[in-house]
């Protein structure tokens, strides 16, 4: 952003092949923990998914899940009456269940589908730096949201969450969203709601263990 944010060093080279690997009897093990609210999902935002489940239904709806770093959202969505599951990731993961489609960034594109809902947590931070092999582009984030709009209904909603705090750049691990980078980050989206557990405000700078969930819906001008 042309010297306005700093810029931290943190590297990593994820470039192969997924070594995700999802069974049919893991995610029996993650419905029961769901279930009886053992489930672990990035330590306290776990009960910002209980807490949106409560308000915003996925029961018999198509998800797009974008990006997968072990067995988390896709799961979520299937315990709560999800129709069918996309998975969509640079590095492809094995997931053993008949109402989950797993693609490649291509394969979405040639698959052409319009879902319900998005989910995409701790995700787009990374996109255009190259950490899982992805091409590098400064604005890969903000074109990743443009782009989950293509594929989310206009009547859709968006569950989305980023690491927020003072706004960095974690190269080549992340970003970090705060009061600069955000709002160009949700151009083209209504928030209609957050579900945070700890506030980012007053957070370190480079701290980004903090990633509210936000209810994102498009906004009008977006779909034209």
């Amino acid at each position: 952003m042309n010297g306005q944010i700093p810029v931290l060093y943190w590297y990593f080279d994820e470039r192969n092949d997924s070594k995700i690997y999802n069974s049919a009897e893991d995610y029996e093990k993650a419905f029961k923990s769901l279930e009886n609210k053992t489930f672990k999902y990035y330590d306290k935002d776990i009960n910002s998914f209980y807490a949106a489940f409560e308000k915003y239904s996925l029961k018999n709806k198509s998800v797009l899940i974008w990006g997968l770093a072990g067995l988390n959202c896709e799961a979520m969505a299937l315990w709560q009456d999800a129709e069918h599951v996309y998975v969509v990731d640079y590095n492809k993961p094995v997931c053993e269940h008949d109402k989950i489609t797993v693609m490649n960034h291509e394969e979405l594109v040639k698959n052409g589908i319009k879902v319900d809902v998005a989910i995409s947590f701790s995700s787009f931070e990374h996109d255009g730096l190259g950490r899982y092999g992805d091409p590098l582009n400064p604005n890969g984030d903000f074109e990743a949201m443009k782009n989950a709009q293509d594929f989310l209904k206009d009547d859709g909603f968006m569950l989305f969450g980023v690491p927020q705090g003072e706004d960095c750049l974690v190269w080549n691990a992340h970003r970090i969203y705060g009061e600069k980078r955000l709002p160009l980050l949700l151009k083209g989206w209504s928030v209609e709601a957050v579900f945070e557990q700890e506030s980012p405000v007053g957070q370190a700078l480079g701290a980004y263990h903090i990633q509210p969930l936000m209810v994102l819906r498009k906004t009008d001008g977006s779909r034209l």
